[in-house]
């Protein structure tokens, strides 16, 4: 489903928080124009693993915090977070890192 040219950034915003919002939209959301609609995307529990592989590669740093965040990131986008040069998300992947390895 492609974005719709007629909604708002805060209608997308909602979307990317609406837990009805499909996969295939969060997809599409998460190349938005809107750093705090990709950021909301990043965050989601249910974020598609390669969009999550894909916003490891932002240069934003909301959309990375959100991303480092997620409880469901892999180890692969937490290990490339650790070495990013804003502290405050490196710190955010490391202690997940440390916290994954505790549980696993």
């Amino acid at each position: 489903m492609a974005l719709s040219l007629t909604r708002t950034k805060n209608e997308d915003l909602i979307r990317a928080h609406d837990p009805r919002t499909s996969r295939a939209e969060l997809v599409d959301l998460a190349a938005h124009g809107k750093a705090d609609v990709r950021a909301a995307v990043a965050a989601r529990l249910d974020c598609p693993l390669a969009t999550m592989l894909s916003l490891a590669h932002e240069s934003d740093p909301r959309v990375l915090e959100a991303l480092a965040s997620n409880p469901n990131a892999p180890r692969s986008v937490l290990e490339r977070l650790v070495s990013h040069k804003r502290e405050s998300i490196g710190v955010l992947a490391q202690r997940r890192l440390r916290t994954a390895r505790m549980y696993a």
